[in-house]
């Protein structure tokens, strides 16, 4: 009985993961685009719907909109901009009205739905660059997410210690926060504030 909860358990956890932010949902997912299509044969595909996303590399503020330009990566199974692999190249899209720059800022991690409007040049640098180019139907910002990997911290005190947990362990902790600043490092596995770690406690066992 425990194994079949068990497995219902993990099962709608996955479905919970596979599934996109409202914003990023289509009714048909049939005819989308891929980047490499829309960048090889723009006028083949051009009108299609597409679902891409990536980081922001520039905000362009116009009078009555705003125009993304975005480095492109693989999306997760629940529209996520893999950005631990290797990007796809740039595109861009507009929106209607102001998005402020301050917000929406470059490095952030941004999924579009839209209509491809075909290809357009720019510039990247002083390099000529040609971007397919798209309309936007639907768009999420992701949240920033800091993973600090914290080992070897004693839970349990490791001298004669008669509870349930005899034994000292070790663990691999996940934090996760939203802040808006990335940590490439963390040097000391003591929680945040403490100085010291928890010291053994002695007991001593008592004849009736």
């Amino acid at each position: 009985m425990k194994i079949h909860i068990s497995a219902l358990l993990v099962a709608i956890f996955l479905a919970g993961c596979s599934t996109f932010p409202e914003k990023l949902r289509l009714e048909d997912t049939s005819q989308l685009v891929n980047y490499e299509d829309a960048a090889a044969k723009a006028e083949q595909v051009k009108g299609k719907m597409l679902r891409w996303g990536g980081i922001i590399a520039k905000v362009e503020n116009k009078a009555d909109s705003t125009v993304f330009e975005i480095v492109s990566y693989p999306l997760t199974s629940y529209g996520r901009p893999r950005s631990n692999e290797e990007s796809l190249g740039r595109f861009r899209i507009s929106v209607n009205g102001f998005m402020d720059p301050m917000v929406y800022q470059v490095g952030r991690l941004m999924t579009f739905t839209g209509q491809l409007n075909g290809l357009e040049k720019g510039l990247v640098g002083e390099h000529e660059y040609v971007y397919p180019s798209a309309t936007v139907k639907g768009y999420y910002l992701w949240k920033n997410v800091q993973r600090i990997n914290v080992r070897g911290v004693h839970v349990w005190p490791d001298q004669n210690w008669y509870g349930h947990y005899p034994h000292s362990y070790r663990r691999n902790s996940f934090i996760r926060s939203s802040g808006e600043n990335r940590s490439h490092g963390v040097k000391s596995t003591r929680p945040s504030g403490v100085t010291t770690y928890p010291k053994a406690l002695k007991t001593q066992r008592v004849e009736k």
